[in-house]
């Protein structure tokens, strides 16, 4: 007989859980858990209100005292805060690395109908890689064999009255994660070209003269396409960290939206980020708040100790704002 780790649980079974666990829940538990789901919930943010010791001592998890339902909701909105918010700036990243991938590619290969088709216009030392994204492109435009996708109407628009969709066109389709690939692929010539762009967007909204590598151009955008994901998929945002070594955290990606981003929009989103935390802020014991911030890697975060004392609007409110 098959013996289930993780059997199904009523709401009513799941409250008692919790009740068990030192969780003090109230009359809107039900809603939530219904809405939300335990998992979701519970499972993704208990971890900043666990009692470690007490935890494995008991062999299952055990709350601090003190710590409600409420509580780990509060920390459940502000992530989804926290992810609408830097959903939106990621979309702003995006959008110019496809803007200045277009225009460098697209100026070097003028006489060539569809050169982004071709592979010896990309590093020969990724052929293999370049192969897979050519045919990424060919899927969108309805030309791989084995996948055979309806072409967006603006695609379409162009096969039929261009005979061909010019690469700024294309990209428009294609995920931020193509896109990365698809400046990573480039010859050393154009990357360095593509980087240089993003030096003269930085000098022309910054007022100062920086040169950008390729090489950190590519870091940037590895972490803003791994966070973006992150944000895309609804998982836990505050917490996570990204990089091959895993030590990378939200907001350390903080410089490098502020290498691609202009400069008012960096600077909205630093504050945004300090309103969220004073909103927080205000509900949560001062230890717990720590652990957050803590988690966050924003102890050094400029401002923060200021915005704290200052009112916010609520999490609440934030949430229900558009994306």
């Amino acid at each position: 007989m098959r013996i289930n780790p993780k059997p199904f649980r009523t709401i009513e079974e799941q409250i008692a859980i919790l009740n068990s666990r030192g969780v003090a829940t109230d009359k809107s538990t039900p809603e939530v858990l219904a809405r939300e789901g335990y998992y979701s919930v519970v499972n993704g943010y208990k971890d900043l209100y666990l009692d470690p010791a007490a935890t494995k001592a008991a062999g299952e998890d055990v709350f601090r005292k003190g710590t409600t339902f409420q509580d780990i909701c509060r920390l459940f909105r502000f992530d989804r805060a926290l992810r609408q918010t830097f959903f939106r700036y990621f979309a702003i990243a995006e959008a110019a690395l496809k803007s200045l991938c277009a225009y460098h590619f697209a100026e070097a290969h003028q006489d060539e109908p569809e050169p982004y088709l071709n592979a010896t216009n990309y590093d020969e030392c990724q052929r293999t890689y370049v192969d897979w994204l050519i045919s990424d492109f060919e899927s969108a435009l309805a030309r791989n064999p084995r996948k055979k996708p309806q072409p967006k109407a603006y695609l379409e628009h162009y096969l039929k009255n261009h005979d061909e969709v010019p690469l700024w066109v294309l990209l428009r389709y294609m995920t931020l994660g193509q896109a990365f690939k698809f400046y990573c692929y480039q010859t050393e010539s154009m990357r360095n070209k593509i980087a240089k762009g993003f030096a003269v967007l930085y000098e022309l909204s910054y007022g100062e003269k920086i040169n950008v590598s390729p090489r950190r151009l590519t870091q940037a955008y590895d972490h803003i396409k791994d966070f973006r994901n992150i944000c895309a998929h609804e998982e836990r945002l505050y917490c996570a960290r990204v990089s091959p070594g895993h030590d990378i955290s939200v907001v350390d990606a903080l410089s490098d939206l502020q290498l691609v981003l202009p400069k008012n929009e960096a600077a909205q989103l630093t504050n945004d980020i300090l309103d969220l935390l004073a909103s927080i802020g205000e509900d949560m014991r001062e230890a717990d708040f720590s652990r957050l911030v803590t988690s966050m890697g924003a102890e050094h975060l400029p401002g923060l100790k200021e915005r704290r004392n200052v009112p916010r609007t609520s999490l609440e409110a934030r949430v229900a704002q558009p994306a």
